[in-house]
C-alpha cells in the first residue's frame, strides 16, 4: 500500500511541476472564442417496441473554449431516462511541449471512469511520449493506474523507430478504434495463469510489455519493418520481419511474417491477387489448407495454394447525375459493419465483406448480403441525401420471401436551414414492418 501510495505522490508532484512551468513559460492569453454544437436525435419505432412509440432520444451537446492557448472543452450525452455520460478535457501546447487532459465520467454509477493525461516533448528529432491512466476496473471494483513511456524519431532518411513500454495498463483495441467509449487501455492486476504470485495491485503499476518497432528499412530491393516484443510475463516474446512480395501492380503478392521466438523460428505469406478495374472491385481470396488461407512452413501449416475463392465484388462512386452509385455484394457469407454502428449512417463503402482475422472482433456480421446505395453531398446544395436497399439473396438470415429478396431499405436526409441550423429525417423499413424512424435537429454556434 505504502508503495502504491508512493507512486501516485511522485506522478502527482511531477504533474502539478509540469503545468507549473508549463504556465510560467506560456504566451501573453490570446482573444478567447467559445464554439459548440447541440445534435439532437429522436428515435421512433412504430412497429417494434411493444407499443412504446419513442424508442430512443440521445442529445450531445459539445462545447469548446479557448482562452491563453488551452482549449477547454466538454461533451454531455443525454438520454430520454438520464444523463448517460460526461467527458471534460484540456488541450495545451506551447513550443516543443503539448498536453492534454480527459476525464470522463459515468453519471449512472455517480463515479469517475477514467482520467486520461497525456503530455508529449519534441526534442532534436525525437518526440517522447508520456500517457498516465486513473480508470475505474470492473473487475476489482477499485481504481487502478497505467502509465505509458514511449519514444519516437528517425534513425536514418526513411527509417523510423517507435519504443514503447507500459505499467499496469494494456491497449484496449475496442476502445482505441472507437467502437466502444473508453479511454483505448485496460488496466492489468495479473499475468500468467493467474497464481497468487501473479496477481498485483490495481495502482503498482507493474511492468506489462514492451514494443520496439522499425519501420523503412531497406535491404536491396526489399523495404521491410521489424518488431520486438517483450513481456513481464515471459521475458522476450518475439521478433517480427514483415515484408511484402510484389506491389499493387502485380497480379499476385505475398505479405511474408518471419517471426523468430526463444525457441521456434516461423514463415506465414498470406497470398493476395490484386483484381480492381476502375471503379469496379472483385474481393478474391487464395485458399490453402490452413486456417486464414495462409502459406507456412511448419508441420502444422502447409504450403500448397488449392485454389482461387471469389468472395465477393463491388463498384463504388459512380456519378449518376447529382447522385454517386455504389454496390457491394458478398459471395460468401453477409457483409459486416463496424459495431456500434447504424445502417441508416452507412454506405455500401462503409461495409466489408471479409474482415481480416485481427480485426474481426471490432466487426458486426449484419443479415444482408447485398445493397445498392444511392447518395448525394450537400457540398453544392443545402439537401444532404442518401437511400440504400439490403438484399438477402439467400433468405438464411431474414427468411424473407420478398420481391428481388429485399430484406431492407433506409434512407436518410438533412437540409441546412443555416449556417447555424439544420433539419434531418431518416427511416429504415423491412418487408413487413417499419423498423426505425429518425428525426433530428442540431444547432452550431
Amino acid at each position: 500500500m505504502m508503495k502504491t501510495k508512493s507512486t501516485l505522490y511522485v506522478f502527482a508532484v511531477f504533474f502539478l511541476s509540469f503545468l507549473c512551468i508549463n504556465f510560467v513559460f506560456s504566451p501573453l492569453p490570446e482573444a478567447a472564442s467559445f464554439s459548440g454544437e447541440l445534435e439532437n436525435d429522436l428515435y421512433l419505432a412504430p412497429d417494434n417496441n411493444g407499443g412504446d412509440l419513442i424508442d430512443e432520444f440521445i442529445s450531445t451537446l459539445s462545447v469548446e473554449y479557448t482562452t491563453g492557448g488551452i482549449t477547454y472543452s466538454s461533451e454531455s450525452v443525454f438520454t430520454k431516462d438520464e444523463l448517460d455520460s460526461q467527458i471534460f478535457g484540456a488541450d495545451y501546447r506551447i513550443g516543443i511541449l503539448e498536453a492534454s487532459s480527459t476525464a470522463s465520467f459515468d453519471p449512472a454509477n455517480t463515479r469517475l471512469d477514467y482520467w486520461l493525461n497525456e503530455g508529449s516533448l519534441t526534442l532534436a528529432g525525437a518526440k517522447l511520449d508520456t500517457t498516465f491512466l486513473l480508470e475505474y476496473s470492473s473487475d476489482t471494483s477499485s481504481y487502478g493506474a497505467g502509465l505509458e513511456l514511449g519514444v519516437t524519431g528517425n534513425i536514418t532518411e526513411g527509417v523510423s523507430a517507435d519504443f514503447v513500454s507500459r505499467f499496469g495498463m494494456e491497449v484496449n483495441e475496442a476502445e482505441a478504434f472507437g467502437v466502444v467509449p473508453g479511454s483505448g487501455y485496460t488496466i492489468v492486476t495479473s499475468h500468467g495463469d493467474g497464481d497468487e504470485s501473479d496477481v498485483y495491485g490495481p495502482s503498482q503499476l507493474q511492468y506489462v510489455d514492451s514494443e520496439l518497432q522499425v519501420t523503412g528499412m531497406v535491404l536491396d530491393c526489399c523495404e521491410y519493418d521489424v518488431t520486438t516484443r517483450f513481456s513481464e510475463a515471459n521475458g522476450y516474446e518475439e521478433t517480427e520481419f514483415e515484408f511484402l512480395i510484389g506491389g499493387e501492380e502485380d497480379l499476385i503478392s505475398f505479405d511474408v511474417d518471419l517471426t523468430f521466438s526463444a525457441q521456434t523460428k516461423s514463415v506465414e505469406l498470406d497470398p493476395g491477387i490484386s483484381t480492381k478495374w476502375g471503379c469496379f472491385d472483385v474481393y478474391t481470396d487464395l485458399s490453402t489448407p490452413n486456417a486464414n488461407d495462409v502459406l507456412g512452413n511448419n508441420s502444422t501449416k502447409e504450403s500448397t495454394i488449392s485454389g482461387l475463392e471469389v468472395e465477393g465484388f463491388g463498384i463504388f462512386d459512380v456519378s449518376l447525375g447529382h447522385v454517386t452509385f455504389s454496390s457491394l455484394t458478398a459471395l460468401k457469407g453477409n457483409l459486416w459493419r463496424l459495431a456500434g454502428t447504424n445502417d441508416l449512417d452507412l454506405k455500401a463503402s462503409d461495409y466489408l465483406i471479409d474482415p481480416q482475422p485481427v480485426y474481426q472482433g471490432l466487426y458486426d456480421q449484419t443479415d444482408y448480403d447485398q445493397m445498392f446505395s444511392l447518395y448525394k453531398s450537400g457540398k453544392d446544395f443545402d439537401l444532404t441525401y442518401g437511400a440504400d436497399v439490403y438484399f438477402d439473396m439467400s433468405s438464411d438470415a431474414t427468411g424473407t420471401d420478398s420481391l428481388f429478396d429485399t430484406a431492407l431499405f433506409t434512407s436518410n436526409g438533412s437540409f441546412a436551414l443555416s449556417d447555424q441550423f439544420s433539419l434531418g429525417a431518416g427511416f429504415s423499413i423491412k418487408p413487413n414492418s417499419v423498423e426505425t424512424v429518425r428525426l433530428s435537429f442540431d444547432y452550431s454556434f
